[in-house]
């Protein structure tokens, strides 16, 4: 459930910026301001629940191949979406699944492996609540 949870936020909040980009700042012409801001906020949204996710875990490695899988989901989606929206040319989506899957994907999992493993290590703190010995 976490899995698809994740995924459904990530993938209908890159539809979602999509759509707003376009409709808000239409062009011919690609548009590298758009795909800055959306890199960051992958970045920035995998990092952060990476972080969450981290934090409250038992153990990690589920955590980490969860963020793998969502990472290859996101990296294949923006290709096929391309194909989809740009023209059903093969040698395109070949290209885009050979340059930019890796890319996006790593843009994901990148952030939310730096945050699982700070969030771990945050759980191992020990906590400012403990009782102290009185002097």
């Amino acid at each position: 459930m976490k899995l698809l949870v994740r995924l459904a936020v990530i993938l209908g909040g890159s539809l979602l910026f999509s759509i707003v980009m376009t409709n808000l700042f239409p062009t011919e012409d690609a548009n590298i301001g758009a795909g800055l801001i959306y890199f960051a906020l992958l970045l920035t949204v995998s990092g952060i629940w990476g972080l969450w996710d981290g934090h409250h875990a038992k153990t990690l490695p589920p955590v980490f191949v969860r963020w793998a899988l969502i990472a290859g989901v996101v990296g294949l989606s923006s290709p096929f979406r391309i194909w989809i929206e740009e023209g059903q040319d093969l040698g395109v989506l070949w290209s885009d699944l050979w340059n930019l899957t890796p890319f996006l994907a790593g843009l994901v999992l990148a952030p939310a492996a730096v945050g699982i493993a700070v969030g771990a290590g945050f759980r191992n703190l020990p906590s400012r609540t403990q009782q102290h010995p009185s002097h």
